[in-house]
């Protein structure tokens, strides 16, 4: 299995809230539903990134209360986000070490069927509440979410990265 030689810098608590209140900001925009089901859950792929890379800052705390904020904003049922981010996160907390090991692609591999588990679980809840099927369009998320997971992976590194002088002379 391919890995990074290159050393990453320690990430700061303030980036990591500053990547989520972003990810929170972008979920909060009034999309159309066109784009909106086009759109993966921003909040889940930044919640699964820290979860996999910084799985002792971010957990199963940081999935529940991410996801009830989400559910306060959004006005959906309440827990939905909650359930579904804190089911789906325990799949990355549990396999964080070897997901880390993969590359890119392959952790996609893995992300796409938890943003679907992540959504089937939030559609289960809503139909339990009694509230009507929304179409299979609200799917095409997960596919998306997974494209875009190497390129958000990459995004999120960059503040990390160190220079090769650095890394040679330390």
């Amino acid at each position: 299995m391919p890995v990074s030689r290159q050393l990453l810098k320690p990430v700061s608590l303030g980036f990591i809230l500053f990547t989520i209140v972003v990810a929170l900001t972008t979920a909060l925009i009034p999309w159309g539903p066109t784009v909106r089901a086009i759109l993966p859950d921003g909040v889940a792929l930044v919640l699964f990134y820290w979860c996999m890379y910084q799985s002792r800052r971010v957990g199963m705390g940081w999935a529940f209360w991410l996801g009830i904020v989400l559910d306060i904003a959004d006005g959906n049922v309440f827990g939905q986000h909650g359930i579904a981010y804190c089911l789906t996160a325990w799949f990355v907390l549990a396999r964080h070490r070897q997901l880390g090991m993969f590359p890119l692609w392959q952790q996609a591999l893995y992300i796409g069927p938890l943003l679907f588990a992540s959504q089937l679980i939030m559609l289960v809840v809503r139909m339990a509440t009694g509230s009507a099927f929304p179409g299979w369009f609200i799917f095409i998320g997960a596919l998306t979410g997974a494209v875009f997971w190497p390129l958000l992976s990459q995004l999120l590194q960059m503040q990390q990265r160190t220079e090769k002088r650095a890394e040679i002379q330390s």
